[in-house]
């Protein structure tokens, strides 16, 4: 039953975008740890498909299929989660302290995310819950800056993991 809604879920995911105003992709760093056991710690890359229906000024919402790839504790190549999920921008302002960083004018965005995470080849039922109080917006882009994360075993309702995602860009077409 888990298998077909994931399938789903998948297909959803990628049929939606066939009517989208905003499909994108993004990449990004991340670094994380599990949470009883360090020695499952990794980082590398997250390589993520977007898709964002509408620019709210007050939650937002997108919706995103990611994949990570990286390295472990002992130097091994991982392939350590995937996850399909939503990210909901609290609120939208051009009126911030960060506005400095670019010359054209550049959204505030804060975000919470919630997504259905799976790890390869082990069984188990994951949730990962995310805040991005340092997200960006232009009109086709998006930068979001240390973002913590947190994933839980839905089976046992404890702490799996915890990570932080460095930077990512995220890129949308028109």
């Amino acid at each position: 039953m888990r298998k077909v809604g994931i399938v789903g879920m998948l297909f959803f995911c990628l049929v939606m975008p066939l009517g989208a105003r905003s499909l994108g992709y993004s990449v990004g760093f991340y670094g994380q740890s599990g949470f009883e056991d360090v020695h499952h710690a990794n980082s590398g890359v997250e390589l993520s498909l977007v898709y964002q229906k509408s620019y709210r000024p007050i939650l937002n919402p997108s919706f995103y299929i990611r994949g990570a790839f990286g390295t472990d504790m002992d130097g091994l190549f991982v392939l350590p989660y995937q996850e399909v999920g939503i990210s909901v921008d609290i609120f939208r302002t051009i009126n911030h302290p960060f506005s400095f960083l670019s010359s054209n004018i550049i959204a505030y965005d804060p975000a919470i995310s919630l997504a259905y995470h799976w790890k390869t080849g082990q069984e188990g039922q994951y949730m990962t819950l995310g805040i991005n109080p340092f997200k960006l917006s232009q009109k086709d882009f998006w930068y979001e800056f240390f973002a913590p994360f947190v994933s839980f075993d839905l089976d046992t309702w404890t702490v799996d993991a915890w990570g932080i995602n460095l930077v990512r860009y995220t890129y949308l077409y028109k």
